[in-house]
């Protein structure tokens, strides 16, 4: 054995193994890199291996035969001791393998270092600074799930390799201590080129999971790759052929949530008390990831798709519950993104959200739906419930807590509203509708600050979203600032002209500086129209929203702005009921209609007015007119100071408004100041409030008459 050791030494047979390994391995590198890059079939680089592996033990025969010779290659046996050059061979030998393995290590290490494919989206250049905040993350194991990238040759399965990406992510949300980052964070990075760390501070994660997919007629590979964002280490990787079939996407799905689950290890399984729904047909899922991708930009057109989409699921598989609820789910925000109505949107949800509670009354995705529905039907104890239970169900499924801070904001719960959105948040970290209800929260409780930081955080990374630009503007409205809050208002409806708070907003806006044909115009028939028509005279037009609206809770409202405060008050007393106003503190947001309802309970004889003064007054505290800045907040002292009967008081509050140069198109209108309109305090206030709409009415006409190249006309 010692002689059979030595001769191989002698003939290089490990130096040309050693050489042969290090080769191989470099050529299977290029081999995949050739694969992805040319578009190549997907048993290239396999063959490629096999070619190699093949190879290997010929190499070693063939060296073990034959030797090279100053006058060429011979076989081992006919060259003589001193015809061998087989320690100069050696040599060389010596310097390649050193020369491959230096190769190899540059290869190994530049992949580390190597910028991710992925990057922050582009801050848009705002009139407000960004500051970014980073999410606290807690010591449980915690990972995101990019949207795999399509690697198929005619570059057209991009929603698929999201649609794969987002059922992992939801077979991960079900591993108990598991924290998963929501859909919607993760995928914001989707095409641009942060590095794997900046994302995993962003998302507030430790732990990354990226990947691609590529489709080749009948057959689909999937490579999966985990990433520790500490240190930007893979900590394991997989790669998947299979024939293309539901039943095999959905195995691969579960084999790599439990490799995760496997390298993490800590005291995470898999559970598997409520399985995923799954659909035996493909094309059937391919449709539902689709749909699902639509509704998640919410556009009119996307929403309209997504419908589309959902239907046609269904059509091909009738008990796959997700489509029951997708459906569902687009119906009940059809209201605030086109011109449907809410109650139209909630008959058409309701069939379909009972029949995703009879195919899985236990999924987190069924119960948010149905919390959902109860919510915009104003049974807010129910959507509460219905969330609770879906949390339960899934406690890594953000909308779940959205819903129930929602539901528990209108039910005057404002602490519990915020630690649900917050809680949200920590799972859906830049998702727009999550950050623009947290901020909403932030204002009801006066911290203006963090809300602002919140809008602007919504601005960096959700562009597109109509949230931020949209709340930055209603802040730079309750200052005074009408020009600024124009522009950004402005901003949103280019982004999506059909959505309801920016068209309200632009109304109140216009109404306030006197440009009534424009508040008209931007309304399109959502509630701020009817007032807009008041000013124009046209009251009989307003009365028919009321009678087409009877659940709007602007009804009273719009009888108490026509002076008929007798007709608004049981319309007026129903809306306070329904969103239990008299037990609500006072907060900017809501502070003038709070006067209102206090106003029109006084007029009609209801002890709940004083409920609502002593609200107000706890809201002042030792605080007089001079340490108010909001508009609402002095609208709302005007009108109090009204319902109290007491004017003079009034008009400090008044004087207070017009000194920071407000306006507002319907104060003095209205019965509030009936038996005022002959006083001199009175008509000076009128020429003021005059004076003041005509200042802001300048500044933005001349905006109209220059508009941003994306302004909608």
């Amino acid at each position: 054995m010692n002689n059979f050791i030595t001769e191989l030494r002698r003939r290089n047979i490990f130096r040309i193994a050693g050489v042969y390994a290090v080769t191989g391995w470099i050529l299977m590198q290029v081999a995949a890199l050739l694969e992805n890059s040319l578009n190549l079939p997907l048993w290239f680089d396999t063959a490629i291996t096999a070619a190699l592996l093949i190879g290997f033990p010929i190499a070693i025969l063939l060296a073990w035969a034959f030797e090279m010779t100053p006058e060429g290659m011979k076989r081992s046996e006919n060259v003589s001791g001193e015809n061998s050059i087989t320690d100069k061979t050696g040599r060389k030998l010596d310097f390649a393998i050193l020369g491959g393995l230096i190769l190899v290590a540059v290869v190994v290490v530049g992949s580390r270092f190597v910028p991710q494919n992925v990057s922050a989206p582009k801050v848009p250049d705002e009139i407000v600074q960004v500051e970014t905040q980073t999410p606290v993350t807690d010591e449980k194991p915690s990972i995101a799930v990019l949207p795999f990238e399509d690697f198929s040759s005619a570059k057209d399965q991009e929603y698929f390799a999201s649609g794969i990406s987002e059922e992992l992510l939801n077979v991960l949300a079900r591993v108990d201590g598991l924290k998963v980052s929501s859909r919607t964070s993760s995928f914001s990075f989707q095409g641009s080129d942060a590095k794997t760390k900046e994302i995993a501070e962003a998302l507030g994660v430790k732990h990354i999971l990226e990947g691609s997919i590529r489709k080749s007629g009948t057959t689909l590979r999937i490579t999966a790759q985990l990433i520790d964002t500490s240190n930007d280490q893979h900590m394991w990787s997989e790669t998947y052929d299979r024939p293309l079939t539901t039943d095999n996407i959905f195995a691969i799905q579960d084999e790599i949530a439990a490799a995760i689950v496997a390298e993490l290890k800590g005291r995470l399984s898999i559970n598997t008390a409520q399985p995923r729904a799954q659909t035996s047909s493909l094309e059937a899922y391919e449709l539902y990831l689709r749909a699902k991708g639509q509704y998640a930009r919410r556009t009119p057109d996307g929403l309209t798709t997504a419908i589309t989409g959902f239907r046609q699921t269904i059509a091909l598989d009738p008990d796959f519950a997700p489509a029951y609820s997708g459906l569902a789910d687009v119906y009940l925000v059809m209201d605030g993104y086109t011109d449907m109505s809410t109650a139209e949107g909630i008959g058409l949800a309701k069939p379909f959200v009972a029949r995703a509670l009879e195919l899985a009354p236990n999924s987190a995705e069924s119960l948010t739906s149905a919390a959902s529905l109860a919510h915009n039907e104003n049974k807010f104890e129910q959507a509460v419930t219905f969330a609770e239970q879906a949390i339960a169900a899934n406690p890594n499924y953000a909308d779940a807590y959205l819903r129930k801070g929602i539901a528990s904001a209108s039910l005057a719960r404002l602490d519990e509203s915020l630690h649900a959105y917050q809680q949200a948040r920590a799972l859906d970290p830049l998702s727009g509708v999550i950050l623009g209800n947290l901020a909403s929260a932030q204002l009801q409780l006066g911290d203006r600050q963090a809300a602002k930081q919140t809008y602007r955080d919504i601005l960096r990374w959700n562009p597109d979203s109509p949230f931020g630009a949209y709340g930055l503007g209603y802040i730079f409205y309750q200052d005074g600032e009408y020009a600024n809050a124009h522009s950004l208002f402005k901003d949103v409806q280019a982004l999506n002209p059909e959505f309801g708070a920016t068209q309200n907003a632009l109304a109140n806006l216009y109404m306030d500086i006197g440009l009534y044909q424009q508040a008209v115009a931007a309304s399109n028939n959502h509630p701020a129209q009817p007032y807009a028509l008041i000013l124009l005279g046209q009251t009989e037009p307003a009365l028919q929203f009321i009678r087409e609206n009877p659940q709007d809770p602007v009804g009273g409202f719009i009888m108490f702005q026509l002076g008929d405060v007798e007709a608004a008050y049981p319309l007026v007393r129903q809306t306070a009921d329904t969103f239990r106003i008299t037990e609500q503190v006072v907060t900017p947001q809501f502070a003038t209609s709070f006067a209102t309802v206090a106003f029109v309970f006084q007029q009609a004889g209801d002890g709940d007015a004083a409920k609502l003064a002593a609200n107000w007054d706890t809201h002042l505290g030792s605080k007089t007119a001079a340490d108010f800045n909001l508009r609402d907040d002095l609208l709302a002292g005007i009108i109090f100071e009204m319902a109290k009967e007491k004017p003079q008081q009034a008009y400090i509050w008044l004087d207070r408004f017009l000194d920071l140069g407000f306006a507002d198109a319907f104060l003095l209108r209205s019965p509030v100041f009936n038996g005022q309109r002959d006083t001199s305090e009175f008509k000076t206030a009128q020429t003021r409030m005059n004076a003041n709409a005509a200042k802001h009415r300048v500044l933005i006409e001349a905006q109209l008459a220059n508009p941003k190249p994306n302004w909608v006309k």
